[in-house]
């Protein structure tokens, strides 16, 4: 083999493509759209699940500009959050995909594939190809992605990510020496993720800490990102009528917080193999790099607090037990991370290697979080699907508290809102409402005994139940009160 025609050959690609940006941006956009539809594409086959059936029938009441802008339409959604982007996700589906889950999907993988795109261009502002490829693959294959790729609830989780990137980008381009509108674009994108999700309000406490520009430069750049921050706190009281949101449920204790705050590198990684491998490795990593000073201390604790502090206040309820949403951002920062520590000037031999191994590492930890999710999703499909298909006049559905425990009306809520919507859809809707019942439903609901058929889940699929074996499971003697519809 000829080495040195091998590496003469390399260096030659490297400077084409160093010439020619687009077709590394190509390239890397159509790379991280397969891996979003191998690792995430079994959505496209999902139905409604979780929230779904509450947020379909939310965003088919209210107009955009009223849960946007009205107090009490927004607290009707929400009186823990600000998060509008959450029912504008629904509201744009809707009017392009109807009731049909598939579009909606669609969208939501496109998001988070741009997502990623717009992500491997922030890394490349400081770092190299591979160490930013390998950041945004990273971000695709972690358990919180999949997690978020899961649920269309989710949506605005990604979008709010996809503008916080673009942000940052446009933030970068700017202070490199960008026209005018690099920083307009980014500050409209700060703005527009403020609007998806409360996790991505701190960016503005992120910004002059990226090492690009000078301190006044910096500073100056920040005025518009400093006031639209303050607006959002007053827009914040206003929807909310309170400064601090957040669930109500639940006591905070200091050493509880502090127990599920040290469990989260493992629920993000695991305690199997490739979970090790990947832990073991991005230890080393950062250790080699803090050797070499090739971290940025400021930047690093300022990001660590912005990931921590917004997780304090779920420990208390409804608690950090798993990999799930509330841990997308800390996903993100260890993409980030990663990227960053990755050993550079390796022969392309070894980097080949090791990046292969790594990305090996987090499929296994992406498999084994996809195969834990599985059962869940297959039980809200199945649930869903028989919702809106069933013959009101003749079926009912029997939830039990599993997947997701006594669930206080949980289920019968969101089913019966989904119903409602699909109904909105249809030429002739049939007539009278969705029964659904639960182990607390009130007693009034049991003279459908003798009229309907009712189903519950089992197996997989949703069969048949004898009278009996209903009037068996729904006995309970505090079923006379009436189950609270969740927000």
């Amino acid at each position: 083999m000829d080495v040195q025609a091998l590496t003469t050959g390399r260096l030659a690609l490297r400077e084409k493509i160093d010439r020619h940006p687009g077709v590394e941006y190509l390239s890397v956009t159509l790379l991280l759209s397969v891996i979003t539809l191998l690792a995430h594409g079994q959505s496209l086959q999902g139905f409604w699940r979780w929230d779904d059936g509450a947020h379909l029938s939310y965003a088919a009441q209210y107009a955009p500009w009223q849960y946007f802008f009205e107090p009490l339409v927004a607290q009707g959604h929400s009186s823990a959050n600000v998060a509008p982007w959450n029912l504008l996700f629904y509201d744009i589906n809707l009017s392009l995909f109807g009731m049909a889950p598939a579009g909606h999907y669609a969208h939501l993988l496109f998001v988070m594939a741009l997502g990623s795109v717009l992500f491997y261009a922030v890394l490349r502002q400081w770092l190299a190809p591979l160490p930013a490829l390998v950041g945004a693959v990273a971000l695709l294959l972690g358990k919180p992605t999949a997690h978020i790729a899961a649920g269309l609830m989710h949506g605005h989780y990604a979008t709010g990510f996809l503008f916080a990137m673009l942000s940052i980008l446009g933030w970068t381009r700017h202070l490199q020496g960008g026209r005018e509108y690099w920083l307009g674009l980014s500050t409209l994108a700060y703005l527009l993720a403020t609007a998806c999700k409360e996790v991505y309000v701190p960016l503005v406490i992120l910004l002059p800490f990226l090492p690009v520009g000078g301190l006044r430069q910096r500073m100056h750049a920040l005025i518009p990102f400093v006031l639209i921050a303050l607006a959002y706190v007053g827009w914040r009281y206003l929807l909310l009528g309170r400064l601090m949101g957040g669930y109500s449920q639940g006591i905070f204790e200091a050493s509880e917080a502090l127990r599920q705050l040290l469990k989260v590198p493992k629920l993000l990684l695991g305690s199997k193999p490739p979970g090790n491998l990947l832990a073991l490795a991005f230890f080393g990593l950062l250790c080699l790099a803090a050797v070499k000073r090739r971290l940025n201390s400021p930047m690093l604790l300022v990001s660590f607090g912005i990931v921590l502090l917004p997780l304090v206040p779920l420990t208390a309820f409804p608690g950090i037990h798993s990999p799930d949403r509330y841990l997308f951002v800390p996903w993100i920062a260890f993409s980030a991370c990663l990227a960053a520590v990755w050993p550079q000037g390796l022969r392309p031999m070894a980097a080949t290697l090791a990046s292969g191994v790594l990305v090996a590492a987090l499929a296994g930890v992406h498999a084994q979080e996809k195969q834990v999710l599985g059962p869940n999703l297959a039980y809200w499909d199945t649930l869903y699907r028989f919702a809106l298909s069933l013959d009101k006049a003749r079926q009912g559905i029997f939830v039990a508290p599993e997947f997701g425990g006594t669930d206080e009306g949980y289920k019968r809520f969101v089913l019966t809102r989904a119903r409602q919507t699909a109904d909105l859809f249809v030429p002739n809707p049939q007539p009278g409402d969705l029964r659904v019942v639960d182990e607390k439903s009130p007693s009034a609901d049991s003279i459908a005994l003798d009229t309907l058929q009712f189903f519950e889940f089992s197996g997989g699929h949703m069969v048949p139940m004898s009278t009996d074996k209903l009037a068996e499971k729904w006995h309970n003697p505090t079923r006379m009160q009436p189950a609270q519809s969740p927000r």
